[in-house]
């Protein structure tokens, strides 16, 4: 027997956050997209949330910087963008998503792409804990596909100081592709380097720690489904 359960989740309309309970925050402009920033109303009980299920997290949050809509509207740009970039010559093109953060930003990119491809992925070491600049860049799992020859998409959560792609870039050129480009979904243009371009970027954002859509803190977080602001309290 199937029994109906209440779970005091509210039906989603648009926004999970979208209440008038959420009060909007400025406006960011940015040379890639724009992005509405609201914030996270703390005062209601979990059970008046429309994410009750994610009560836990939603109360570390300062405020949503980026929402799941604007988040796909822009990835699904990406992938037509990618897509035109490599329409004549896709046959042999390598995505290498930078593990972790990438994880679910590359899993809904690869799906506007309308070509086959190879996947090559490689695991790096950043962040730990609450700072957030890391130190020297550690491989953990090296990349586990030939690329000489083909042209390669690095696919990475955030560009901030560069440390990272710019590690990553550089052992991937050293086994002789055709060309090496990247695609990042967040930068802070107040931190990345100014010898390090991205040739696909999904948000320029404000230098605060950001969290969700993959990106985390001591490894959680990534399953929000929003881009958020977490508060500075949990990390000082």
């Amino acid at each position: 027997m199937v029994t109906q359960l209440q779970t005091g989740i509210e039906p989603l309309r648009g926004h999970a956050l979208d209440t008038p309970d959420f009060r909007p925050h400025r406006l960011l402009h940015s040379p890639q997209t724009s992005v509405n920033a609201r914030f996270v109303n703390r005062d209601l009980p979990c059970e008046r949330t429309a994410n009750a299920y994610n009560c836990g997290m939603e109360d570390d949050l300062a405020k949503i910087l980026i929402s799941r809509e604007q988040i796909d509207r822009r990835v699904a740009e990406l992938g037509r963008e990618i897509a035109a970039e490599y329409a004549d010559n896709h046959r042999d093109l390598v995505i290498v998503p930078v593990l972790t953060g990438s994880i679910i930003f590359v899993a809904d990119l690869i799906r506007h792409l309308p070509f086959k491809m190879h996947i090559g992925l490689m695991t790096v070491s950043r962040y730990r804990g609450a700072t957030t600049v890391g130190g020297a860049t550690k491989i953990v799992e090296d990349l586990n596909v030939e690329i000489e020859g083909r042209d390669v998409l690095v696919v990475d959560d955030i560009l901030d100081t560069g440390n990272t792609l710019k590690a990553v870039s550089q052992q991937l050129r050293e086994r002789q592709p055709a060309s090496v480009k990247i695609c990042t979904l967040l930068r802070k243009p107040a931190k990345a380097p100014k010898d390090l371009h991205a040739d696909f970027v999904g948000f320029d954002v404000d230098d605060v720690f950001v969290v969700g859509y993959g990106l985390d803190f001591n490894n959680q977080y990534r399953n929000w489904p929003d881009i958020a602001v977490l508060r500075e309290e949990l990390y000082q």
